[in-house]
C-alpha cells in the first residue's frame, strides 16, 4: 500500500520564485545599508520567507527584492 504524498510547494511556485537572497544582497540589490533594509522589513515592505522546520534565516525571494528595488526607483 503505497501512501500519498502531499505535493511540494517547490513545484507549485515558478523557478524564479524559488531563489532566495540573504538580506545582505537584498539591502544591496535596494542600494541601501542593511539596517535601513531591516526597517523596511519590519515596516511591512517585502516579506521573509518562512523555511520548513522552523529554520530561522533572514532570506527573501529575489522577485520580490527586485519588485521594491522597482517601486523604489520609481518614487525618486
Amino acid at each position: 500500500m503505497t501512501v500519498p504524498q502531499a505535493p511540494s510547494r517547490e513545484k507549485e511556485l515558478p523557478p524564479s520564485e524559488r531563489v532566495l537572497i540573504s538580506e545582505a544582497i537584498s539591502a544591496e540589490l535596494c542600494s541601501v545599508s542593511l539596517p535601513t533594509f531591516r526597517k523596511w522589513t519590519k515596516l511591512g515592505l517585502v516579506q521573509k520567507v518562512d523555511l520548513p522546520g522552523g529554520l530561522r534565516r533572514n532570506l527573501y525571494r529575489r522577485a520580490d527584492v527586485e519588485a521594491l528595488a522597482d517601486r523604489l526607483a520609481r518614487r525618486v
